[in-house]
């Protein structure tokens, strides 16, 4: 056999093999590239997620009966502490149900901040991350605490006491949604709220979630913290009432757990640490937590004849406005308040007294 027909013989394999590996990859992609195929947009967050982690700008994957739409909307499926898609090319589609994906991320400058501060990153290239990781500094050191639940305690009002909830205006409405706009600016939506809470929590070592949901209003972010070895719902921006209060917000959800939270709130449960303890719950701690008219009634006179002003739950009374009423009406009370939540089952009360 002379060395033309040799080379065409190879060439003829060489063709073969390729269209039966083509043949093989359209009818077994999801086999084939299992170690790098993504089925979900649960699956794909949390992915783009992990690069996001990693400071990668870009990554290309396989998607396996995702929809063009599910890859238009993948942001809305992010909390977007990290950062966000900013777009992606379908580089190729390997049959009906299989595409190759190529995706471009843009980091957050909490990647940049939480970095610096943590692992000690120069970030003398990122100008607006270096003025955000000041700040952080600067409130951490203002809010440091030996407790954890304490720590919590005191980001969670410094964000309340601090920020008021609402849009920016002009070019700087985009921080609006930002921790940047809450810690910075003073005004965020709730989305900034969180992000201001994540931050700070990553920062000082927390173990920590920034959760995106629902709740009767519409879309809904708020964190998800473990405190003392325990997991609880903390929203910043659900304690922190229009008009705004200044220095007396509310912690009606300040470490509370997912019964309490799933009167007023929704998320994808399955997507973040279970919450079950109420153990540091703030009113509970605080010891400002009532179950009978009698004692409600007595803590109120001893913090009349003080002068100060406070903040208590109750649980479990059959509180009437006529009962609220005749409570407030007792002293030198100078305004008074009251919320109820999870359908009548608990009710927060906000007094300043003369």
């Amino acid at each position: 056999m002379n060395k033309s027909k040799i080379k065409w013989i190879i060439v003829g394999l060489v063709i073969g093999a390729l269209i039966l590996a083509i043949v093989l990859e359209r009818l077994f992609a999801p086999a084939v590239h299992s170690r790098n195929m993504i089925s979900t947009t649960e699956e794909l967050s949390q992915r783009i997620t992990l690069e996001l982690m990693d400071g990668k700008s870009h990554f290309i994957t396989y998607v396996y009966g995702m929809t063009n739409d599910q890859l238009v909307g993948i942001n809305h499926n992010l909390d977007g502490f990290l950062g966000h898609v900013s777009s992606y090319t379908m580089l190729r589609k390997v049959n009906a149900d299989v595409m190759q994906v190529s995706f471009d991320l843009e980091v957050s400058d909490n990647y940049y901040v939480y970095q610096n501060i943590v692992n000690g990153m120069d970030i003398s290239a990122y100008v607006q991350a270096q003025v955000l990781a000041k700040k952080v500094r600067q409130i951490m050191d203002e809010c440091k605490s030996e407790s954890e639940y304490q720590t919590v305690v005191n980001y969670h009002d410094y964000i309340v006491h601090n920020t008021t909830y609402g849009f920016l205006t002009g070019e700087e409405e985009q921080y609006s949604y930002k921790a940047y706009g809450a810690l910075l600016r003073n005004k965020a939506v709730c989305n900034g709220y969180a992000e201001a809470m994540e931050l700070l929590l990553l920062c000082s070592g927390f173990d920590t979630y920034m959760v995106v949901g629902n709740t009767t209003d519409g879309a809904h972010a708020w964190n998800i913290v473990k405190v003392d070895g325990e997991w609880y719902h903390v929203d910043t921006t659900w304690d922190d009432p229009l008009p705004d209060m200044g220095e007396g917000g509310l912690h009606m959800y300040l470490n509370v757990d997912d019964s309490t939270m799933q009167m007023t709130h929704k998320w994808n449960e399955e997507a973040y640490p279970e919450c079950t303890s109420m153990d540091m719950n703030y009113y509970i701690k605080e010891k400002v937590a009532f179950t009978s008219v009698e004692s409600l009634n007595n803590y109120l006179i001893d913090n009349m004849q003080s002068g100060t002003q406070c903040e208590v739950m109750t649980s479990g009374i059959n509180l009437t406005e006529t009962n609220l009423e005749m409570l407030m009406q007792q002293g030198d009370v100078n305004s008074a308040s009251w919320q109820r939540y999870g359908e009548g089952q608990y009710t927060i009360i906000y007094i300043n007294f003369e």
